[in-house]
């Protein structure tokens, strides 16, 4: 592989949803699409997209590929496992990328790549402990400590959307805990939290609260009627920013970042509504000075240009022999 600035290279984010895929020259981008991650046609299906799109970038020949993905992961054969948040629950990546593009495929999680994408080209250049967080669908961490990339054995060190933040919590996580903080909080487990919510309900009957009665508030509604007024989507939009603040003080208990970095579909679309509130919260919940709190660098492109990351500067953590 060329060094740095002279390659080649194609950047994969496999997320919940979208599929983002970028052809760089160095860190120069080239070409990108978007498109719906793929839900259906077996452990190859992710694979044969990101190849297919790949193709329509004109990324014929690249030195390398870095993939950032929503996990489970089993890093040691680039391959995601047992997802909660895709139907597919179990598919391949590095095996068959490799196989066709007969070039280095470095594999992380979404937010390991977005944490070391902050790291190596955003404004955590200069900072040696940081933190990264995704909310949407799902909730996902990514830690920098004493700039060490944190990875774990299995690549699975940072899965906090699935910190215990309310023991009591009757909502049941897409992985079958409970009183996580991806059940409680994120864009899946929104409706649940909602209708939960209106059970209680003793204020005025509202357009939000008569669509959480019937478990039909979901995000975008949410935030959108918060933002229009709506006492109790308000009331639901304060009560979900306090579990966001618990569970980044958990991080900043754990980890000790100077700065975190937030970034997902749910936080970037509702900044207004939920970056001050979250903050404000924040020192609740925290033994220390609670960490800075940013808005991502590379926003909804934060683990794309994570992926980029992985192969401009690979982390020597990632670059072990298995």
């Amino acid at each position: 592989m060329r060094a740095g600035s002279e390659g080649t290279f194609l950047a994969v984010d496999v997320g919940a949803t979208n599929l983002r895929v970028a052809l760089f020259r160095g860190n120069e981008l080239q070409a990108k699409s978007v498109v719906r991650t793929p839900t259906t046609g077996g452990p190859y299906a992710v694979a044969r997209k990101i190849l297919r799109e790949a193709e329509r970038l004109g990324a014929d020949r690249v030195d390398a590929v870095g993939v950032a993905t929503i996990g489970p992961l089993d890093i040691k054969k680039g391959m995601v496992i047992d997802t909660p948040n895709n139907p597919l629950r179990t598919f391949y990546l590095r095996e068959p990328l490799e196989k066709e593009f007969k070039a280095k495929v470095v594999v992380a999680n979404d937010c390991v790549a977005a944490v070391w994408g902050e790291k190596v080209l955003g404004r955590g250049r200069d900072v040696e402990d940081l933190a990264y967080v995704t909310i949407s669908s799902g909730i996902g961490g990514g830690f920098i400590v004493d700039g060490n990339l944190i990875v774990g054995w299995r690549g699975n060190a940072h899965e906090v959307g699935h910190l215990v933040v309310d023991y009591k919590a009757e909502i049941r996580c897409g992985c079958g805990g409970l009183g996580h903080w991806e059940a409680l909080a994120s864009g899946a487990g929104i409706p649940r939290m909602a209708y939960i919510k209106a059970k209680t309900w003793r204020g005025v009957p509202t357009e939000a609260y008569k669509l959480a009665s019937q478990m039909k508030l979901d995000a975008p509604g949410l935030y959108r009627l918060a933002r229009n007024g709506d006492y109790f989507a308000r009331e639901l939009v304060r009560e979900l920013n306090k579990i966001h603040a618990a569970g980044i003080a958990s991080i900043a208990s754990a980890f000790d970042p100077k700065i975190v970095f937030l970034g997902g579909s749910i936080f970037l679309n509702n900044t207004d509504l939920m970056l001050d509130e979250i903050k404000g919260f924040l020192g609740e919940y925290t033994l220390l000075e609670p960490p800075r709190i940013e808005v991502a660098t590379f926003r909804e492109d934060a683990p794309l240009m994570g992926a980029l990351a992985l192969v401009l500067k690979t982390p020597e953590v990632i670059k072990k022999p298995w």
